[in-house]
């Protein structure tokens, strides 16, 4: 069993919640059981509060999810706080990592399959970069996001599902990958996506899909 208790994988849309300490060091809190999301799979640890302490950032250590603290806090092992993710923050996340999902199948389904060589999703820059070995053609990617958008206009569900193995798999209308990611319910809660191509070159090319503000 992990130590941490993982909160957000039964319930991403949990906000807030109560959990004890189980140890601290230094401005690096770890608690029995959290909703705070800790960096992986090229999605951004979440940020929020704990008893009225910033929560800077969310990483994980082994089996254990360590929260990052504004400063030093005076809890105590055994003790009981009141935590909270911003919300605002982790949903747009959310809308962003189930945006790129469905815009590398339409990537892929116009060009064929392209190597992904990273990817990280933030709204500190407000989008999703995946990155991809090769060239991506211009008029090629306006006609994914042309695809994606409608796809996503059209309010298909979405689901995480875990195997036996501890296997996570993100789906959405046939749509199938492997994912440990927070999502949203439904393609109707993104809204509409914008992509752009950046080459940072070296023979590769990045996608940057970013929301857009109607």
């Amino acid at each position: 069993m992990p130590r941490t208790v993982k909160l957000y994988d039964k319930d991403p849309y949990l906000r807030s919640f109560q959990a004890m300490v189980v140890a601290i060091e230094g401005n690096e809190l770890e608690l029995d059981q959290t909703a705070f999301y800790p960096e992986s799979g090229g999605q951004a640890g979440d940020t929020g509060a704990i008893d009225g302490i910033r929560v800077l950032d969310t990483r994980k250590n082994d089996d254990a999810i360590i929260h990052v603290m504004e400063s030093e806090p005076g809890f105590t092992q055994g003790e009981e706080l009141e935590c909270a993710i911003d919300w605002e923050r982790r949903h747009r996340i959310m809308r962003l990592h189930s945006a790129a999902h469905i815009m590398e199948h339409f990537l892929w389904k116009k060009l064929g399959h392209i190597d992904r060589l990273g990817s990280f999703v933030d709204d500190a820059k407000d989008r999703a970069d995946y990155t991809y070995e090769g060239k991506l053609p211009a008029e090629e990617l306006k006609k994914v996001e042309e695809d994606t958008n409608a796809f996503l206009s059209e309010g298909h569900e979405i689901s995480v599902e875990e195997d036996d193995n501890g296997i996570r798999t993100w789906r959405c209308a046939g749509i199938e990958m492997h994912c440990g990611g927070t999502h949203v319910r439904n393609t109707g809660e993104i809204g509409r996506v914008r992509l752009k191509r950046k080459n940072p070159g070296k023979g590769k090319e990045r996608v940057e899909t970013s929301l857009v503000v109607d």
